[in-house]
């Protein structure tokens, strides 16, 4: 940097120095108050940066512990999940069985049913003519109790008539009884 001090007897112009110094130490001094004031700043910006990693490391910290949180439960997750393909495979197994079993039991009980339905058929002809005969039995009853009854009233008609005539006879009997003691 050239700067135009003029010549005296003894060097430099003192005043042309003087005055480059006072310009100079004005010119530093505003550029040390913009440098201070860009400090204070930049201080602020540091202690609000240095807060903010106090959060981020409370934060980090959280979220450390979340992961461990959640590989611990992704870790029962893949147990669990490992136990319930196991379990779907034995169930797997055990449906097909239980479907052969079912099968089995079906063919089994339609048999059976078929059997039964066929002992039903035979009971219910035994008792169709079970049924035929004891109407036809009953029918036979009724007509002999009939008869018996034509019989019963035959007889009560018979006796009523004898009685009338064994009371006409006795009055006859009183009568010639009577005539003869006279």
């Amino acid at each position: 940097m050239s700067v135009g001090f003029r010549k005296s007897f003894f060097g430099f112009n003192s005043s042309d120095v003087i005055e480059y110094i006072e310009k100079t130490v004005g010119s530093f001094s505003k550029k040390e108050a913009v440098l201070n004031h860009k400090l204070d700043e930049l201080t602020s910006e540091l202690r609000i940066s240095n807060e903010n990693c106090i959060k981020l490391e409370n934060e980090k910290a959280e979220l450390n512990k979340k992961l461990e949180e959640f590989n611990r439960k992704y870790d029962e997750i893949e147990r669990l999940s490992e136990n319930i393909g196991k379990l779907y495979l034995v169930a797997q197994a055990n449906s097909k069985a239980i479907m052969e079993n079912s099968e089995n039991s079906a063919d089994v009980t339609q048999k059976e049913v078929y059997r039964n339905l066929t002992s039903i058929d035979q009971a219910h002809r035994s008792l169709e003519e079970l049924r035929l005969s004891i109407a036809q039995t009953s029918e036979e009853f009724t007509k002999k109790v009939d008869v018996l009854i034509s019989s019963l009233n035959t007889a009560r008609d018979k006796i009523a008539q004898n009685n009338s005539e064994i009371d006409k006879s006795k009055e006859q009997f009183r009568e010639i009884f009577a005539s003869v003691t006279e």
